[in-house]
């Protein structure tokens, strides 16, 4: 006996025997057990993939094919001892995966018997793939968030004018950043959708007010990127109403509208200018305009108008659908 097995002495071999083979078929695990010889002495549970030859004795070649076999053959051939053990892994019918485990023992009788087992272990490998893939993913957006940041910092320091202006502003755009990559997180990276990332600055910026903004048109799924940069332009645009338009009880709606022509998306934001003193043109002296004019556009391979005058405050981007939305 095993050292890890018992059986009462008592009860008859046979129906030991026959209960065991009975409990290795219900279990569903393969075993094939080989002579010295290599002569099969006994198959169970084979995978559907390959079938047991219908009038002869199984064989390697008959089971699994002159390829598999000469794998087999070559993993057998040194396996002569007691405990030598090998392993070869293959693909099998419709992209599945088998683990072959073989094993060389000796039975009761001390006659040598060499033990497969056949595992599939397809699901593992997929999820290793996909857990790989993720990781390569999740370093991609890892660089590309890290380059984002850096240009922001750089460029916000360019044009601010102290520590505590340029820590106030490049501590907004950072936060833009993280509540954008929020969604796109909580969307398992599929993106975000765009009247969600606009709502998010608004209930940062003034919860208080959310009838401001009027949103229209088809709600467009962005990708991760999309998402970051068209988030980082809402940042500025809601920081712009909030910083020149006065008591924003008495600010008229916003819009924005979004629509597809061919396969071009368009955002527009029309904002009606309330009376203030200083020019209108007072908004466009920032990094705030560089991000809305150049860097949004320029990241999502489109265009962008930026429009200011004393009636309204008008903000349009035009890009790719295919490049910046999933399929």
């Amino acid at each position: 006996m095993h050292r890890l097995a018992w059986h009462n002495a008592d009860r008859d071999e046979g129906e030991l025997h026959d209960s065991l083979v009975l409990a290795l078929l219900d279990s569903g695990e393969t075993v094939m057990l080989q002579d010295s010889n290599r002569d099969y002495i006994f198959v169970a549970n084979l995978p559907d993939v390959w079938r047991l030859p219908a009038n002869s004795p199984p064989t390697d070649e008959s089971l699994f094919g002159s390829d598999l076999s000469e794998r087999l053959a070559d993993l057998k051939k040194d396996m002569v001892a007691a405990g030598s053990r090998g392993m070869l892994e293959v693909n099998a019918g419709a992209n599945r995966v088998f683990q072959f485990q073989v094993y060389s023992t000796v039975n009761q009788s001390n006659q040598a018997v060499l033990k497969t087992t056949i595992r599939e272990v397809t699901l593992e490998r997929r999820r290793e793939q996909l857990l790989r893939s993720l990781l390569r993913e999740v370093s991609h957006r890892s660089k590309n968030l890290l380059a984002i940041i850096q240009s922001l910092a750089a460029q916000t320091a360019r044009f601010s004018l102290t520590k505590d202006d340029f820590l106030r502003k490049f501590r907004g755009r950072l936060h833009a950043l993280a509540q954008s990559q929020d969604l796109i997180t909580d969307s398992d990276w599929r993106g975000a959708r765009i009247f969600e990332l606009l709502r998010q600055q608004f209930d940062l910026y003034v919860p208080e007010y959310p009838n401001l903004i009027r949103m229209e048109g088809e709600d467009l799924l962005l990708n991760p990127n999309g998402a970051l940069y068209i988030g980082l332009a809402f940042h500025e645009l809601v920081v712009n109403t909030v910083s020149h338009s006065g008591n924003l009880a008495y600010h008229l709606p916003i819009s924005l509208q979004c629509r597809r022509e061919g396969e071009f998306y368009i955002v527009e934001w029309t904002e009606p200018v309330m009376a203030s003193k200083e020019p209108v043109e007072a908004r466009r002296s920032n990094f705030g305009s560089v991000v809305l004019e150049k860097v949004v556009p320029a990241a999502l391979s489109g265009t962008a108008e930026y429009q200011l005058s004393p009636e309204r405050v008008f903000y349009k981007l035009r890009f790719p659908a295919s490049d910046t939305t999933e399929p």
